[in-house]
């Protein structure tokens, strides 16, 4: 099986080199179209304490494939796309499609092709007032070294995700600019993470909204500070998946970063948190926990980094914890307490490597289980640029 996965990466790499090759004969005489891509590949362990007191453990190969072709019309619109594809040394077989959906609410599976960006863009050239229309990406993580969001990171480490809709972005007052996203949904699912008791079978939830209001310009340390807010109509099943009742599901976050000098050759300490809040959240027996009231819908992260401790060498730790009640995270899981020590050494612009590990538990024990699961993993990639 590793060595099928083997051949098969290496093909894919060879088809895009041949086919950005191919490509550069082809490009009009303004070098309107432009062909790029990003190779991930790494290996990947973990060890499980399971609820029951057993242990497991599970190591892999993994690699993730994404190749752009973009394009200038001029007057300020662009197009965009990309093939990607998430693999594994232990996936039992490939698969491509095109849908609203992933295989599941968290993320595909190892093996599967898919498009993640087709879009229109648009960039007024005075105002500076942006517009995507399809599918693209939708990120907001904070500005560290264990980059993570509570609320929009569509793909993180081997993943794939993607928004299919519209995203604005307005500049307002001086220093500041408004985002706005529609998203399309579909009654199996989306692009980016949810996590039950949330779905979209009811036909008010096939649209929703996030918006955001983001500083360009910051006083002092600051380097981020931002506000948000998700609104998912009709998708909360407050009495279990199994009922028809629903509500809407709808979390604001507060994100901020500073950074500071540490000494004369180049080093900086940034610090960053971000913190959420559901105002909806399913009882407590629908996600399996003893009770019947609601369960908490806090969540927040902290971060700590060296960065540049010498020339392209950066140190950062992440800890969160994210009630049962915060469903909507790529990056945690709901009922979770998370720590994170992660190295990252940048070559260059087109070259890094992370080292991270990484462990994770389970805040409150389910109802059916005498403990609670605790998981640690490591990884170590590499991401090259082309």
């Amino acid at each position: 099986m590793l060595a099928r996965f083997s051949v098969f990466t290496c093909g894919l790499v060879a088809a895009s080199l041949t086919l950005m090759s191919g490509s550069a004969d082809a490009e009009s005489p303004d070098n309107s179209w432009q062909f790029s891509g990003d190779l991930r590949s790494g290996y990947a362990t973990s060890w499980r304490n399971n609820r029951d007191g057993s242990e497991s453990s599970d190591d892999s190969i993994r690699a993730r494939l994404r190749l752009r072709l973009a394009g200038k019309f001029g007057n300020g619109w662009s197009f965009t796309t990309r093939l990607a594809g998430s693999y594994a040394g232990d996936q039992d077989d490939g698969d491509f499609y095109v849908r609203r959906y992933r295989p599941s609410g968290t993320g595909v599976n190892a093996g599967d092709t898919t498009i993640d960006e087709f879009y229109l863009g648009y960039r007024h050239p005075e105002t500076d007032w942006r517009l995507r229309i399809g599918r693209f990406q939708s990120n907001f993580n904070l500005p560290v070294v264990p980059g993570k969001s509570l609320d929009r990171n569509d793909a993180s480490n081997f993943g794939l995700g993607w928004t299919d809709g519209f995203h604005l972005e307005v500049p307002v007052m001086e220093s500041w600019r408004v985002h706005l996203i529609g998203q399309a949904n579909d009654r199996k699912g989306t692009g980016n993470t949810i996590r039950g008791p949330i779905d979209f079978r009811d036909s008010g939830s096939r649209a929703s909204v996030y918006a955001a209001l983001a500083a360009d310009d910051h006083p002092g340390p600051f380097i981020m500070r931002m506000l948000t807010l998700n609104w998912m109509p009709d998708s909360l099943a407050e009495n279990g998946l199994g009922q028809n009742a629903r509500e809407d599901y709808l979390t604001v976050t507060a994100k901020a970063a500073a950074a500071w000098p540490m000494g004369d050759n180049g080093m900086r300490l940034v610090a960053a948190g971000e913190i959420g809040h559901a105002l909806n959240r399913p009882d407590r027996n629908v996600v399996g926990l003893t009770g019947s009231d609601e369960v908490s819908g806090n969540s927040f992260q902290t971060s700590l980094n060296l960065v540049d401790i010498r020339p392209g060498h950066s140190l950062g730790t992440v800890y969160g914890r994210v009630q049962p009640g915060w469903l909507i995270s790529n990056d945690f899981r709901n009922n979770d307490e998370l720590a994170e020590l992660r190295y990252q050494y940048r070559h260059s612009s087109d070259l890094s490597i992370e080292i991270r590990y990484r462990w994770r538990r389970e805040l409150e024990i389910p109802l059916s289980a005498p403990r609670e699961r605790i998981d640690r993993d490591m990884y170590a990639r590499v991401t090259l640029k082309f």
